[in-house]
Order: C-alpha cells, then structure tokens, then sequence
C-alpha cells in the first residue's frame, strides 16, 4: 500500500465510524485533529485511534487495551489476526455500550 491508499483507507474508516454512530443515534463524540480520531463517550471515557503513517498502520487504543493493526486482505487486522471491527466493538462493551458496526 501507498502512503496515499493508506490515508485515503484510513480516512473512508474514519467516516464510516461516524456515519454509524449517527445512524445509530449514539452520544459519542467525535474528533479528528491531524492524525488522531477521538471517541468520547457520555461518561468521558475515550477511545483513540490513530495513524502510524511511518509504519502503514493503524492503532487503536482504550481501557480494553491497544493494538497496532496493518492493512491486510481488505482489512485492518492485528499480527494475532483480530480485525479493526471486532477490537473497536469490544473497547465500546468495555464501556457497557453494546454497539455494533457493520464491517465495510
């Protein structure tokens, strides 16, 4: 992947992360400043991905834990083989918010 393919897929995730949330009518709040993506919760909780443009890769971090992911077979996956969708859903649980995304 090239640099421009990797923003442009980590910028399509990103919107779909919040379409989602809106469609589900979701209090989280969104952010995006430079190469963080912020989602706060109600109760201030957060959850933070982020690019690792140096490396091709996206991390994902929150109370649930962090994770590196590269892009791999038209996901974002960890060397464990989690995928982004799964790691996100479970970071929401941890949080008690039982939200679910469709994997695009």
């Amino acid at each position: 992947m090239n640099l421009q393919d990797y923003h442009a897929q980590i910028d399509t995730l990103w919107d779909n992360i919040e379409t989602q949330l809106e469609d589900q009518e979701q209090d989280v709040d969104c952010e995006r400043q430079g190469s963080v993506f912020t989602l706060t919760l109600e109760n201030g909780q957060q959850i933070v991905i982020n690019k690792q443009e140096p490396l091709l890769e996206l991390w994902l971090a929150s109370r649930a834990g962090g994770y590196h992911l590269h892009y791999e077979n038209d996901q974002w996956r960890t060397a464990q083989g989690d995928t982004f969708w799964d790691l996100l859903e479970t970071a929401f649980r941890h949080f008690g918010e039982n939200i679910t995304f469709q994997r695009a």
